[in-house]
């Protein structure tokens, strides 16, 4: 089943008669999509109560007062250098002041679905880079395994028994009130966990009058702890760890250059962990080190920051590529790498097809949380029927990230749907196709009025060895997500199309 229930968003319950006067002017901007639904607003149009008393916060702020600290917030977003790259150079990363706000039931009802979605992702990954259980059965064809890009052999030089996904990425989307569903699962190296902080730090740094008092909202800060401790539990089951030492944790990066190294820093030092860069990593004896200065520091845990093929290829310190010493070490269960090599497996769209499937093969359950229909083009009969309704659908390239390579039909003039219906005829494997899904939308401040703008959300769900049972894998959601925000007028939420961010106000 899905998390659904009939009626009402249960983000919050009951109008409001106090509206803000920026509400009656929000109404007139209401989507008149059909099938788009605005999260602050009841299906009369009337807005939630808190929704209510936090636009009416912002509201009560004034236009000038408002302006200055909106400007404040750039600069410090600028000098802490949560910026993204754009045509005119470096700009801060565009944060909005309303956030979006979950009740805890609610959260709580997502949760397990994710919970379930990620333990069958993770025996999934065991097993088709194992005994491959699930293809001997015929529940899912060799044929897509061969074809996803994601596939990897270094996945099965991965120990049996260490964690694979020990850190996961799950975009959700809200299509109608009071439903969730998963878009797409990342689980090589999702991103965005120390933005979520970085939201809710501009908001207690900037507008600390707008949030509730304390103790009613979860905070992001509480992801760390439990990211720390499912980094721990993956360390300790390396070869010759011992639970009384101390067990070296890594992040490697690309460095400051890459887009996300501020984030990259906070969350390394929230958990303990060391932040470096490839060159700083030694091989030496089958054991791998970090050098700092001329002091070494065995690494129990690598956790990249980078794709494997970057891994592998960069060099270390004695300005060898890591390549086949560093698989040896992985292989020889010296060290665990999370997330591992060939979990883009996971990631891959028609694999995405195929986890309700999972679901029930590994867990023997139904999926307590939906997912969007997909049809795969290299199925025939799946692939006539994309061709057929190709002017209703997305279509998505298996290996596409960060919406590259995708057609949306009804945006799509007749010379683009021509070509991609021939790219689908010529290379059918290479491409899914779905129907198109609504976005919600809540309110955001453009131009001094508040506008809808569509949104997803990225939830964050840790695994663990169960200590009882290290067979077992425990599945830990985080109190905390990030809304990525389109720009008005648009459906695309992607930094790279001028999207941003809002703090998510999970309730306690």
């Amino acid at each position: 089943m899905t998390t659904t229930s009939a009626g009402e968003n249960p983000t919050n319950s009951g109008p409001h008669e106090g509206v803000p006067g920026a509400f009656s002017a929000y109404r007139d901007y209401i989507p008149a999509t059909k099938g788009v639904h605005d999260e602050s607003v009841t299906a009369d149009a009337k807005m939630r109560p808190d929704y209510c008393t936090v636009l009416s916060r912002i509201e009560a702020l004034g236009s000038e007062r408002l302006t200055a600290r909106l400007r404040e917030t750039a600069d410090d977003l600028e000098e802490l250098g949560v910026t993204i790259n754009s045509k005119d150079g470096n700009r801060p990363y565009p944060i909005d002041i309303a956030p979006r706000i979950i009740t805890a039931e609610r959260w709580a009802e997502i949760s397990a679905g994710l919970e379930q979605r990620v333990r069958a992702h993770e025996l999934f990954l065991r097993d088709v880079y194992g005994p491959g259980e699930i293809l001997k059965a015929g529940r899912i064809d060799r044929e897509v395994l061969r074809r996803a890009p994601g596939y990897s052999k270094d996945g099965h030089k991965v120990p049996e028994g260490f964690v694979r996904a020990g850190l996961c990425g799950l975009d959700l989307v809200s299509p109608s009130a009071g439903e969730w569903i998963v878009l797409e699962d990342n689980l090589r190296m999702p991103g965005g966990l120390g933005m979520s902080h970085i939201n809710r730090r501009i908001l207690e740094d900037h507008f600390a009058e707008i949030l509730p008092t304390p103790g009613k909202l979860r905070h992001p800060r509480e992801a760390y702890p439990i990211l720390r401790e499912a980094f721990l539990a993956a360390a300790a089951l390396v070869e010759g760890a011992d639970a009384d030492d101390e067990l070296g944790l890594c992040m490697v990066s690309p460095g400051e250059t890459d887009t996300t190294w501020y984030e990259q820093n906070l969350v390394s030092g929230e958990i303990g962990a060391a932040l470096v860069t490839a060159d700083k990593l030694l091989v030496d004896d089958g054991i791998l080190y970090r050098l700092d200065g001329d002091d070494r520091h065995r690494i129990h845990l690598l956790n990249p920051r980078m794709g494997e093929e970057e891994l592998f290829g960069s060099e270390g310190t004695d300005g060898r590529k890591l390549g086949e010493t560093l698989r040896d070490v992985m292989a020889a269960g010296a060290v665990t790498i999370i997330n591992a090599p060939g979990n883009g497996l996971a990631d891959d769209k028609a694999v995405y097809a195929l986890v309700p499937d999972m679901i029930d093969f590994y867990l023997g359950e139904e999926p307590l949380i939906g997912q969007v229909p997909t049809l795969l083009c290299s199925d025939e009969k799946q692939r006539e029927e994309v061709l057929d309704r190709l002017d209703e659908l997305v279509v998505k390239p298996i290996d596409g990230y960060g919406g590259t390579g995708i057609t949306v039909g009804p945006e799509c003039s007749e010379d683009e749907l021509e070509e991609r219906r021939s790219e689908i005829r010529e290379t059918p494997e290479r491409f899914v196709a779905q129907d198109i899904i609504p976005l919600s939308t809540l309110p955001t401040l453009s131009d001094g009025a508040f506008a809808p703008s569509h949104v997803d959300l990225r939830a964050f769900v840790m695994q663990r060895p169960d200590p009882d049972d290290p067979s077992r894998m425990i599945a830990q959601t985080a109190p905390t997500a990030m809304t990525r925000v389109a720009p008005v007028g648009t459906m695309i939420v992607n930094v790279s199309a001028g999207g941003g961010g809002k703090d998510t106000w999970i309730k306690s």
